[in-house]
């Protein structure tokens, strides 16, 4: 089943051109960083505001920076399809690229399980408390960590 999965994303790097064209791999990989930017600025602003800190940030801030951050996150994830696709199956043998791929899918489901409790019980109620704070921390952790695990994977 992986190698088939592999296999897709090797055809879909050829398709797209993002295997074999400099061009369309920078483009890419420049947009993944505009991703990284939509995504980590924003997160980092609601994070610290969960952490205690910032508390001048209202609701409709918070709001405007959570779409933001979704903004960034469906970047991230079409554009690192398509930089993983232009080398599957190196990138799934490297050991920072599976923490990465990890350590994001915490980070997800960190951020859906605050988006699930923002929505059960409101978002000014969401924001206060310890699961708050501890939401806040995780998703500080986990997304500068995805951010440094992206930049090792080079070096690995």
């Amino acid at each position: 089943m992986i190698d088939a999965l592999l296999h897709a994303l090797a055809v879909l790097g050829l398709m797209t051109g993002v295997t074999h064209s400099s061009i369309i791999y920078a483009v890419t990989s420049a947009i993944h960083v505009l991703g990284i930017a939509l995504l980590l600025g924003p997160i980092a602003l609601v994070d610290l505001r969960l952490l205690g800190l910032l508390r001048r940030l209202d609701l409709a801030a918070l709001a405007i920076l959570r779409h933001a951050a979704t903004l960034g996150v469906l970047l991230l994830v079409v554009t690192g399809v398509l930089l993983f696709a232009a080398k599957p199956v190196e990138y799934a043998a490297n050991p920072a690229m599976q923490i990465k791929l990890l350590v994001i899918a915490a980070g997800l489901g960190n951020a859906l399980g605050f988006e699930w409790q923002a929505r059960r019980v409101g978002l000014a109620l969401a924001i206060s408390g310890r699961s708050a704070t501890l939401a806040g921390g995780a998703s500080l952790i986990l997304w500068l960590s995805a951010l440094l695990l992206g930049r090792w994977i080079a070096f690995v």
